[in-house]
């Protein structure tokens, strides 16, 4: 008797759960999905910071690392608290930007948002905060060797509510402006790249150049930091691009797949580049550039193109961006880590040539119902480029516009961005923040373990100051004191 009810209550238990289960718009897959998707995206966070790092000089090596980071945490505490809700809330009717709806996240457990209707709004919302989060770090590589950090971060929190927040609604948002015209941005081309790239140039151009700028080479201080730094953002851009299916389908395949392939040919063309034009030898900074522009430039159309249109859209994106830097250098806009060229160009080509190549076959695959599923002109769609332009041109005059405004309210409150020529020259790591990239350098120095005449310590000469010694990279050809 007592088997007998014990096995109809686990029929009945059974029975319920899978009604509940038939019922149910939640698919557990892609919730694991985008979990890892997250996870991925969220790894690219240090790579930026290894990446930034190993490209700067060693005194201010520890600080964009660290600048990476923070500005990373003030943008999700941003996104926490009301830039979830302006950039997704599906209950304004604005076409501008949303409203306070699910400020705090409130609600976003128990509901879906339509554009990822099969995983909770929260997962969705933890995902786009790492889209807003790193989009503020990108420009950092502009200005990170002469910018104060705090002001820095109050910058960041408040560029992310004006610039990023509404431009993420037009795109992206169920009634954005943008996405009501069809705009093709698959994860983030115009959003994080071009917004990004016009900060960095708006900020590289206020902040004026570093005061040695145009006297001295500057070299990289550590090129593995740059290569582990590529291999992250390389192996977190599969989640980047590839998450933003918001589902484990054929269209996350998709855009993993021809993302990897850009990035493989921007590092080679751009590699080939360096050699022919600059006559280096193999140069693996400029593979490692190359292969960041071909995500760049391929991030606005990776689930729009058949994957292997990703080559066409690195070696494009090495030999447009490529051409980029060397503009910015003619125009004598200090952009330290040429996060407009790479950036901001690649995410303009790359929204452009989605407009190119974009097809039905692909856009069709997968899409959420009561989607439109425009394409580009290899399908005879003729209006498409223009609806780029549009977007390109919107999001760089917003971003460009609002950068300006920010950065000149902040000094006028007394909050100076740049800091003084003295601080620039001995480093922020020291003058920000107090500590070192290498302390073991300066602790030898201060030792007499190091002969600091005899440059045997890899190029770097010691700077004292009061008892305290940092080091500094030796300029090409420069003897050391």
């Amino acid at each position: 008797m007592f088997h007998a009810f014990a096995l109809t209550a686990l029929a009945a238990a059974v029975s319920a759960q899978a009604t509940i289960n038939s019922t149910s718009p939640l698919n557990s897959g892609d919730e694991a999905w985008l979990l890892i998707s997250s996870a991925l995206v969220f790894l690219m966070v240090p790579g930026l910071g290894l990446f930034y790092s190993g490209l700067a000089e060693t005194k201010n090596s520890l600080t964009l690392m660290h600048a990476v980071l923070s500005a990373f945490s003030v943008a999700c505490v941003q996104w926490a608290l009301f830039g979830y809700s302006l950039a997704f809330s599906d209950t304004s009717k604005s076409t501008f930007i949303g409203n306070f709806r699910y400020g705090a996240l409130l609600d976003t457990m128990n509901t879906q948002h339509p554009v990822a209707p099969t995983i909770p709004a929260s997962l969705f919302s933890m995902y786009q905060m790492m889209f807003a989060a790193i989009t503020p770090a990108l420009f950092l590589g502009a200005t990170g060797d002469r910018m104060k950090l705090v002001t820095m971060l109050v910058f960041v929190f408040v560029w992310t509510t004006i610039v990023y927040d509404p431009v993420a609604y037009w795109v992206w948002s169920s009634n954005g402006w943008l996405h009501n015209l069809n705009v093709m941005d698959y994860a983030g081309g115009s959003v994080v790249h071009v917004s990004s790239g016009a900060a960095a140039f708006v900020l590289a151009y206020k902040l004026g150049r570093r005061s040695d700028w145009g006297t001295r080479d500057y070299q990289n201080h550590n090129p593995v930091f740059v290569y582990i730094g590529t291999a992250m953002l390389w192996f977190g851009w599969m989640g980047f691009n590839g998450g933003s299916s918001t589902a484990a389908n054929s269209r996350g395949v998709n855009a993993a797949f021809a993302s990897n392939l850009a990035a493989c040919m921007g590092g080679l063309v751009w590699m080939v580049l360096d050699t022919l034009v600059n006559k280096k030898k193999n140069s693996m900074i400029g593979f490692c550039t190359g292969a960041v522009a071909g995500l760049a430039t391929i991030t606005p159309g990776s689930g729009f193109v058949q994957p292997g249109f990703g080559l066409i859209f690195g070696g494009l994106a090495s030999m447009v961006c490529f051409l980029a830097v060397k503009l910015m250098h003619r125009l004598k806009v200090d952009d330290s880590l040429d996060v407009t060229a790479v950036h901001g160009v690649g995410g303009a080509l790359g929204m452009i040539l989605t407009g190119l190549f974009a097809q039905h076959s692909v856009t069709d695959a997968d899409v959420t119902p009561g989607t439109a599923t425009p394409a580009g002109w290899v399908d005879h769609v003729w209006i498409q480029i223009p609806v780029q332009l549009a977007a390109i041109a919107s999001v760089a005059a917003w971003s460009a516009a609002w950068t300006a405004i920010i950065a000149s309210a902040l000094d006028s409150m007394g909050l100076k961005l740049r800091v003084n020529v003295d601080d620039e020259h001995l480093g922020l790591d020291v003058a920000e923040i107090g500590e070192e990239a290498y302390p073991f350098v300066s602790s030898l120095i201060k030792m007499g373990s190091v002969d600091s005449n005899s440059g045997s310590f890899g190029g770097y000469k010691p700077v004292l100051v009061g008892e305290d010694a940092t080091v500094q990279m030796v300029t090409s050809g420069e003897e050391i004191p």
